[in-house]
């Protein structure tokens, strides 16, 4: 199994075969942009914590991953959302 690449956020890493390379939590497959989402849709702290079954600090560091690597996280998002146009059209 890969080794998880530790980045400079605690609790944040990158692994090779899991969700596409993205910055996830460490040891789970949440990445940051799911709960940059959760976030920016009006998700509270306390919200995120109940529906992803993780921790307070957990969230705050995907926070802060997401804040100071924004163009990133917003990148991985509209190439999602790209991709399920193009799954979605007739």
């Amino acid at each position: 199994m890969p080794e998880a690449v530790k980045t400079e956020h605690p609790h944040i890493v990158r692994l090779e075969g899991v969700c596409g390379g993205e910055p996830i939590i460490d040891g789970l497959r949440v990445t940051v942009r799911h709960v940059a989402n959760l976030h920016e849709r009006g998700e509270t702290i306390a919200d995120i914590v109940r529906t992803l079954g993780i921790s307070d600090a957990q969230v705050y560091h995907a926070l802060s991953y997401f804040f100071d690597h924004r163009d990133e996280i917003l990148a991985l998002v509209t190439a999602e959302e790209q991709a399920h146009v193009r799954y979605t059209r007739p």
